[in-house]
């Protein structure tokens, strides 16, 4: 009997790794003349077609994930760049039930240095960051 209960219990644990590690999905649609277009988060690869720059399928990584808040917020890592994609880091904030904040950023360099005086609303190409409010379709 206790061989079951255990058993039974070592079933849940795993179960809730299983859910607690499930991958993030999702499909964003963009608003806006610069927006325009769809954000698409799969289990192995990351595509976001925008008025300005097209990122064809590829494969990413995560480099921020805290979806347990009230508002989650997930930060990915292009890990190859089709030539007419902009943005080698893009980070998506929930701000309201289906309303999600997107920025896209040039590279590591200026997602990291994102909150430093003269990086945000630079003029210079490589500090350019693409913000865009996108609704979460699924």
């Amino acid at each position: 009997m206790q061989n079951r209960w255990m058993a039974a219990l070592a079933l849940h644990a795993l179960a809730g790794t299983a859910i607690a590690a499930a991958p993030f999905t999702a499909v964003f649609s963009g608003t806006g003349r610069a927006c325009s277009g769809g954000l698409y988060v799969r289990t192995q690869t990351i595509e976001w077609n925008s008025s300005f720059s097209i990122c064809k399928p590829g494969r990413y990584s995560v480099l921020e994930k805290d979806l347990a808040a009230e508002h989650g917020r997930i930060v990915f890592r292009l890990m190859a760049r089709s030539r007419q994609c902009r943005y080698e880091v893009v980070e998506a904030e929930q701000i309201s039930t289906y309303g999600w904040s997107v920025q896209g950023y040039p590279s590591l360099e200026a997602y990291q240095k994102r909150a430093l005086p003269g990086w945000h609303h630079s003029p210079r190409d490589e500090r350019m960051v693409l913000s865009c409010p996108m609704v979460r379709l699924d």
